[in-house]
């Protein structure tokens, strides 16, 4: 999340929900020519902020930082020799049965999505428009509340919460193989032609039982659940059992997983790397998909989907203020085309601007207007200008404490508040809506 819940690792140590009406259980959570401009634009920022401001902060997904409670803060990791554990977060509910910018005018001819096409050869790439889209596609995604259950009334509340904004496609979160606890949201979700992308959380790159995955992935597939997320952050130490991010370790792990998933009948998402994580996202995704080719697994991603994280930080919504903000995707496909030789599609499962963010400090700090603007122009781009590849920019996060979370460090970037306030981005977006 900037994902990862961190240390829900002692999951395993409380009971799990029945379907029955039970008491609330705690869960704890851890912690072209045109590419290559982008990438000389960034390298000359980055040579810029390195000489007059030292070395950049690395990113840091909320889901690691101590401390944060409602005060935005600059979103950077302290180097803590040795340090690999993660604080403590969010419970669960049992189930019951991102300088400021006028918004852009809209481009005279809007993308379309690709239309629906038939696989022909079984055995060869799943073609681009095969892959489901919801009605009404608008690329607008939003990611869900960040425990891995909710209460009925929650999920009630902020399902027509997402259909006021618009929104078309949801992440959430599955504690691991479990079955029947998402089932009334993917319910509420599917009912509201909203496009369900699930995460399946583990504590840390860990193994998944292979046949509790694939029977998890069938029951949810069948109820409209096409996308599947196995891990998350892999470019990041606190997601690895010993502290070092690995791609071999990654590969170890998703591989079993994706073959597990694609029996279940899903589509295995692949990457979602942290940006200016502890191993260059750019080169942990490059490195993956050569591991992929050399252990002869490449056709996994025949069905497979890119899962990515495109904060904006403090930059405005421009291509050429670096392609480690919004425009992240256009470096992903390049990556992507230059391994696989076509387009694969692309996700974003994790995305937005906090309010106080200042990760480059030649650039003014984002406050609450600076955001609604830019979510405004970076959703308005996904409607009328995204590449047929380009499926969703979800925001984080959708709600907290308001939605049942515990863990205080996500409220402020939540966009409707416990206290019954909310982010301007929300009237943005249901401006947007309403054309």
């Amino acid at each position: 999340m900037r994902d990862d819940i961190s240390a829900l690792s002692a999951m395993r140590m409380f009971p799990e929900a029945t379907m029955s009406h039970a008491s609330p259980t705690p869960l704890p959570a851890p912690t072209s020519s045109f590419a290559a401009q982008l990438a000389r634009a960034s390298k000359q920022l980055r040579n810029v902020l390195n000489t007059q401001m030292g070395a950049p902060r690395p990113y840091v997904s909320p889901l690691k930082q101590t401390g944060r409670g409602h005060i935005p803060v600059p979103l950077h990791r302290p180097t803590l020799p040795g340090m690999t554990t993660r604080p403590p977060t969010s419970t669960s509910v049992p189930w019951n049965p991102f300088i400021n910018r006028t918004t852009p005018s809209k481009p005279v001819a809007p993308v379309q999505k690709p239309q629906p096409t038939t696989q022909t050869n079984p055995n060869g790439p799943l073609p681009l428009g095969a892959y489901p889209h919801p009605d009404g596609d608008n690329g607008r995604g939003m990611h869900w509340i960040p425990t891995t259950e909710q209460s009925p009334a929650a999920i009630d509340k902020f399902v027509a919460e997402a259909q006021k904004m618009g929104v078309k496609w949801v992440t959430f979160l599955n504690n691991g193989t479990n079955v029947g606890q998402n089932d009334y949201l993917v319910h509420k979700l599917v009912g509201a032609g909203i496009e369900p992308i699930m995460r399946i959380y583990t504590p840390t790159l860990q193994p998944i039982d292979g046949g509790d995955l694939e029977s998890m992935v069938r029951h949810y597939s069948d109820m409209g659940v096409h996308y599947f997320q196995p891990y998350n952050e892999p470019n990041l130490n606190a997601e690895q059992p010993d502290g070092k991010a690995s791609v071999d370790r990654y590969l170890d792990n998703w591989i079993p997983a994706a073959q597990a998933i694609i029996r279940g009948g899903g589509l295995p998402g692949f990457g979602s790397m942290a940006p200016g994580g502890d191993v260059d996202d750019v080169q942990f995704l490059t490195q993956a998909l050569d591991g992929l080719k050399q252990r002869g697994q490449l056709g996994l991603l025949d069905k497979g989907w890119l899962s990515m994280h495109n904060y904006t930080h403090n930059h405005p919504i421009d291509p050429v203020a670096g392609s480690d903000g919004f425009f992240k995707f256009n470096t992903y496909h390049q990556v992507l085309n230059n391994a696989l030789g076509r387009d694969l599609p692309i996700i974003g499962t994790e995305g937005g601007t906090f309010v106080g963010e200042q990760e480059d400090p030649s650039m003014p700090a984002a406050d609450a207007n600076t955001v609604a603007n830019w979510a405004t122009q970076a959703y308005t781009y996904m409607r009328d200008q995204r590449a047929p590849w380009n499926f969703a920019y979800s925001f984080w996060t959708i709600a907290n404490d308001a939605g049942g979370g515990s863990d205080p460090r996500f409220n402020a970037e939540a966009l409707f508040k416990g206290d019954g306030s909310q982010s301007l981005v929300v009237n943005a977006l249901q401006a947007l809506t309403r054309g």
